[in-house]
């Protein structure tokens, strides 16, 4: 594995490489690999029957030189290297882990001049704990991605001024902005049973389909029996 490199459970770390606080251009080479695109673009050639052929940098020791994929095969790789939105891109394994027993012991603690820069508990909450719940707002973004509180006109953040709770304001409200103030109409969440369907245009029975009803149309022959 070599110097300052391990291999833990299928997990591997390569901690010799770094940069300084101070190496501003290190940094922005690292950033550069980091931010490098999956495949080369200069080794990635098209064949002649329409397929991709992605050259390696160097042979591997098998013998292998290059991959022919399909178009479809190379987009299909390509996309389960692409993280999933909101997902956390840094995960830390084994004493860096959230849950490590002796976390407290290697994360190191807040001095004099870093507990003077954090900020003091709000008068609202002096226990300092996290809220118990998620605003109603932030769950519809999680899970519709809409986020209700943006104005459609101007695109300004809304908020809430007041809560309406008597019939007649909201009523009155709702008139004013042209909006239906009845409640629509509940509606049975079955349908009707057989024996209260509608019967045939002379009244026979349900071998006779009424007017207005289209019954399904038959299955196709592969489908049959």
């Amino acid at each position: 594995m070599g110097k300052l490199c391990a291999e833990v459970e299928g997990y591997n770390l390569q901690a010799a490489t770094r940069v300084r606080a101070n190496d501003r251009e290190g940094l922005e080479r690292m950033a550069r690999y980091l931010a490098r695109s999956p495949i080369a673009t200069e080794r990635l050639f098209q064949l002649e029957d329409g397929q991709l052929e992605l050259r390696l940098k160097r042979p591997w020791r098998d013998g292998t030189t290059a991959f022919v994929f399909t178009p479809h095969e190379l987009i299909e790789r390509l996309v389960t290297i692409v993280p999933r939105p909101r997902v956390h891109l840094i995960r830390y394994f084994g004493v860096l882990a959230p849950a490590f027993v002796a976390r407290s012991g290697i994360v190191p603690a807040h001095t004099s001049a870093s507990a003077a820069a954090v900020p003091t508990r709000s008068v609202a909450d002096p226990t300092g704990r996290r809220p118990g719940r998620v605003p109603w707002a932030s769950l519809i973004w999680r899970v519709f991605l809409n986020d209700v509180l943006e104005c459609g006109r101007c695109g300004g953040r809304m908020e809430i001024i007041a809560a309406v709770t008597s019939t007649e304001a909201v009523t009155r409200i709702l008139a004013n902005l042209g909006l239906p103030s009845a409640p629509p109409d509940f509606h049975s969440a079955r349908p009707p049973s057989q024996t209260e369907r509608p019967c045939g245009a002379d009244g026979s029975g349900a071998d006779q389909p009424a007017q207005g009803f289209d019954p399904d149309s038959p299955a196709h022959d592969e489908f049959g029996a």
